[in-house]
C-alpha cells in the first residue's frame, strides 16, 4: 500500500514539473517599407481610406502637377519617379478609361483592355519587346502583374509597370507609364517599383463600399 502511494506522490510531482506549452496567437507581420523610400500617408483619397505615397527618397518626388483632392479639398500631388509619373487609379478612374470592359472586377479582363491602348498597342507589335505577365498575391489578394519594355537605342529604354489590384466588383491600378530608363539600369529601376508597389498595395485601405 505505501508504494502505491509512494507511485502516486511521484508521478504528481513529476506532473507539476513538467514544462507547459502555451499557445501563441500568430499575427500577420507588418509591412516594411523599402529602403531609402519616405511615404507620406493620404487619407480619404478617391476609393482609398488611406494610402501610402512615396514622395521622396531614391528616385521618387511629386509631380509638378496634379488635380487630385480628398475629401477635405487639399490638393494631392501625383507620384513621380525618376522624371516619369506614376499613376494610382481608382474604380472611377479605371472606368474612364477602360470604358469598353464590361467586368472590371477581373483582372484579365482589364490586363486585355490595357494592352489595347495606343501606344503600348504599338509597341506590342513589335519585334524586340520584351512582355512579362503573372498573378502575384500581395496582401491577401491576386493581382496582375504587367511588365512591357522596349528598347528604342543603345541608350533607351521605354517601359511600363503594372499592378491590377482586384476590389470588390472592380479594380484598382498601381504603374508608371511609359517610363524612359537606361537598360544598363532598366532592372534596378524596376526593382525598386515592384517594392514600392508591393507596400503601397500591402498598406492600402479601401473605404468601405456605400
Amino acid at each position: 500500500m505505501k508504494r502505491i502511494v509512494y507511485l502516486l506522490i511521484t508521478v504528481a510531482f513529476l506532473g507539476s514539473c513538467a514544462t507547459t506549452t502555451k499557445t501563441t496567437e500568430v499575427t500577420k507581420a507588418k509591412p516594411i517599407p523599402p529602403k531609402g523610400v519616405t511615404f507620406t500617408k493620404v487619407e480619404n483619397l478617391y476609393a482609398f481610406a488611406s494610402i501610402q505615397m512615396p514622395f521622396e527618397g531614391n528616385g521618387f518626388g511629386k509631380w509638378k502637377s496634379s488635380s487630385n483632392e480628398n475629401d477635405t479639398g487639399e490638393i494631392i500631388r501625383n507620384i513621380k519617379y525618376k522624371g516619369s509619373q506614376v499613376f494610382v487609379n481608382d474604380k472611377q478612374l479605371m472606368s474612364n478609361i477602360f470604358k469598353a470592359i464590361e467586368d472590371k472586377s477581373d483582372i484579365n479582363n482589364v490586363l486585355e483592355g490595357f494592352k489595347s491602348r495606343g501606344f503600348l498597342s504599338h509597341w506590342l507589335s513589335k519585334d524586340n519587346v520584351i512582355q512579362e505577365y503573372s498573378d502575384v498575391v500581395i496582401g491577401g489578394k491576386t493581382c496582375k502583374r504587367v511588365f512591357v519594355s522596349y528598347n528604342w537605342d543603345d541608350s533607351t529604354d521605354f517601359y511600363t509597370l503594372a499592378y491590377i489590384v482586384p476590389h470588390h466588383k472592380t479594380t484598382v491600378m498601381f504603374y508608371i507609364d511609359q517610363a524612359t530608363t537606361s537598360p544598363a539600369i532598366l532592372e534596378e529601376d524596376v526593382k525598386v517599383l515592384d517594392n514600392v508597389f508591393k507596400y503601397m498595395i500591402e498598406t492600402v485601405e479601401f473605404r468601405e463600399e456605400k
